[in-house]
Order: structure tokens, then sequence, then C-alpha cells
């Protein structure tokens, strides 16, 4: 009999990590991604040590369509995939006239077009594997609801995400497949030190961040439950109510929690 696993991306720090913890802890089997290949049989060790079951660790750079294609098939061939937990993502929170074509594309292609294809790979797959019930879940962001100052291109990514959640679970709807979208705010990982290398965005808002094991635990449930989408921490939910309620009291907000330091410039 084929064992069955938690496809998690993004496995080597962060969401990813704390998401592939929580599943270990409850016994699952897991294949994990990630680019570092030391960080990600860290993550191994550690997720044995919690008590998962197999834990198959896979590493490389999925950016590119082929690599991508690649890892779809290792997992499909390694057994029944039960969940599929995309948590690989990249920002950049510069000036908008700071960023190269370059910078915009790598940007958008890794958090919106690698979503799309690795989730309409999977689901293609799990429709084929004999299972009863199965969920596809992707990390969007606060940032595609709320916009803040230096986000512009990463916060259209991540609203891509969003949509792109809301689209494939209609398209899936009357089969066994279910689509969660988490959306986090501020999450304190490494993510920042490539994303916001002078420190000076996350400076602003890290009294509003969360942990990504608060974020997992949520991812959890959500998927248990088969909840739709999970605004991660609830002020943010309070948030965003109120920009479509009152938008420009919304942003005036936003703008006033950002008086001090690079914003002002």
């Amino acid at each position: 009999m084929s064992q069955t696993y938690t496809v998690i991306t993004g496995a080597s720090s962060g969401i990813g990590q704390a998401f592939a913890y929580k599943m270990a802890s409850e016994g699952r089997n897991i294949i994990i991604n990630g680019r570092n290949k030391k960080r990600l049989n860290e993550t191994k060790k550690q997720a044995k040590e919690l008590g998962a079951g197999q834990v198959l660790a896979y590493t490389a750079d999925l950016v590119t369509g082929d690599e991508a294609e690649k890892f779809a098939q290792y997992c499909f061939d390694k057994g029944q995939i039960e969940n599929f937990v995309h948590c690989l993502g990249f920002g950049d929170f510069s000036a908008i006239s700071d960023q190269a074509y370059s910078q915009i594309a790598k940007l958008t292609h890794t958090n919106l077009l690698l979503t799309m294809f690795l989730s309409k790979r999977f689901a293609a797959g799990m429709l084929d594997q004999d299972t009863k019930a199965n969920n596809i879940t992707l990390i969007a962001s606060v940032a595609g609801l709320i916009q803040t100052p230096k986000s512009a291109v990463y916060a259209a990514s991540k609203a891509g995400v969003h949509a792109f959640a809301n689209g494939l679970r209609q398209d899936l709807w009357s089969t066994k497949i279910k689509v969660t979208c988490i959306l986090p705010g501020p999450v304190d990982t490494a993510f920042f030190d490539i994303a916001d290398k002078d420190g000076s965005y996350f400076e602003n808002v890290q009294s509003f961040a969360t942990t990504p094991e608060i974020v997992a635990d949520k991812m959890a449930t959500a998927i248990e439950r088969g909840q739709f989408e999970v605004i991660v921490p609830f002020y943010y939910d309070i948030m965003n109510r109120l920009m479509r309620l009152a938008p420009s009291l919304a942003y005036r907000l936003i703008h006033k929690t950002y008086e001090k330091g690079q914003f002002r410039d």
C-alpha cells in the first residue's frame, strides 16, 4: 500500500518550516522542498525528532518550469498526495522607482506564476489519485488586501495569489479538492533578511508582526475545517473590513502608522 504525504514547499525556513514541524508533530508523512540543502536537512532532522512518519527532502529551486515539473512528478511517484501546501515566496520592500525590470519579473514569477503552475499540476495529479479528499493551500498575504508604502509589486503579486485561489476553488468546486488561502500579515522570519535588506521596512511593521508557529497552527486548523481563507492575525481582518467600508480613512491610518522613517521621504 502506497504512503500518503503532505507536500510543503519553502520548508527550509519560516512558515513552511513551521508547518512542516506542525505536520510532523501529528505524525504525518511529509515531502519538504527548499533551495538550501543544509537548512532543509535540518528541517528533516527536526521533523523526525518531532514524530513525523516518513520525511522526504527534495532540494531544488522550483522557479523554472522544468524544476517545478520534476518536483511534482517526484512527489506523485512517491505515493498519494493528500495536501499540497505552497509556502515558497519572495519579497522586495524597496521603492518601486528603485526596482529594475528583472526584480519585478522575479518577484511576480516566483510569487504568482510558479504558484499557478504548481497548483494546477498538483490538482491534476490529485484528481487522478484514489483518495477521498485533498487540499491545496496557498500563501497570499495581507499585503494583497491592505497596501503599504514600498510594497506595490509584492502586494500586486500576492493579490494575484488570492484571486487565483478563489478562481481555482471555483474550478475545483465539484471535485474532492478543497482550496485554502492563507493571508498572513508580517511574520517575523528570515524572509525579511532578503526582502528588506536594510531592515527599515520591518522596523515599521514589527509591532504588528506574528510568528510562523501561529500561522502554521491557523493553517492546520483551516485545512482540517475546509475553510476558504484565513487572515492572520485577526486584527488585519478588522482592518480589511474597515478598508472596504471606508478606504480613505483606512489608508490615512496606514500612513499614520508609517510616519516614522523612510516612508516620509
